[in-house]
């Protein structure tokens, strides 16, 4: 924080040499309007945004413009009657390209790490935050419709979490409002699930559902 007092910068001002009549002139490569472009983005405003804007999302009111027809041989070995043919390490190679492609039609900066747990068959997967890292449970490989939805839905998250990290738009500072404000499903010990309703309606989850869908078979036909 800086403090600016009465006549702190007064005796300073008096010593230079450079006189009211005089401009210092500076050799850059930078021109005018990429000067003005940066600090015009220093000082505009940010959006308001409160928990109101975060929650009771539904994934029908979501959009999106991806051309996805360029990945339709890809999408179309993942068909069950084909996957159940493919070795394990076939399967990977296959999630391998998918989360290439997908992650090049969300333009993210670096290409998720894909790792594989085991858990519970509830639990398909995560995007674990800040380290950029993709977790698949490794019981949907035996499901590649689930695998395509799991892989699209993770990756939404780490496009979410790219935006946010530099937010410029107002959907941005959504993202950065509800990955700082993320409501995770709570478990009592009898298995009951408290807080599901917020968890699955925050923005963030409701979105990166509707960007899943846009990768069913059902859905590319409609």
């Amino acid at each position: 924080m800086f403090k600016f007092g009465e006549g702190v910068f007064n005796d300073e001002i008096k010593d230079t040499e450079i006189s009211q009549n005089e401009t210092p002139v500076f050799e850059t490569d930078i021109s005018v309007e990429e000067a003005t472009a940066f600090w015009d983005k220093q000082f505009e405003s940010v959006p308001e945004i409160s928990m109101k804007d975060i929650l009771d999302h539904d994934e029908k009111e979501f959009e999106f413009d991806y051309d996805i027809s360029d990945m339709n041989n890809l999408l179309d070995k993942f068909d069950e009657s084909r996957w159940l043919d493919l070795s394990e390490d076939e399967k990977v190679e296959l999630v391998d390209q998918l989360v290439a492609k997908i992650a090049e039609k969300l333009g993210l900066n670096e290409l998720p790490e894909v790792m594989y747990f085991e858990d519970d068959p509830g639990n398909c997967g995560y995007y674990y935050s800040g380290l950029n890292m993709l977790g698949i449970n490794v019981c949907e490989l035996n499901e590649p419709k689930e695998l395509i939805n799991t892989v699209a839905h993770e990756l939404r998250h780490a496009y979410q979490e790219q935006r946010a990290l530099n937010p410029e738009t107002e959907m941005d500072y959504k993202y950065l409002t509800n990955l700082s404000n993320y409501i995770s499903p709570l478990f009592t010990e009898t298995g009951d699930c408290i807080l599901f309703a917020d968890y699955q309606d925050q923005l963030v989850e409701a979105e990166a559902r509707a960007f899943a869908n846009i990768f069913s078979r059902e859905e590319m036909a409609s």
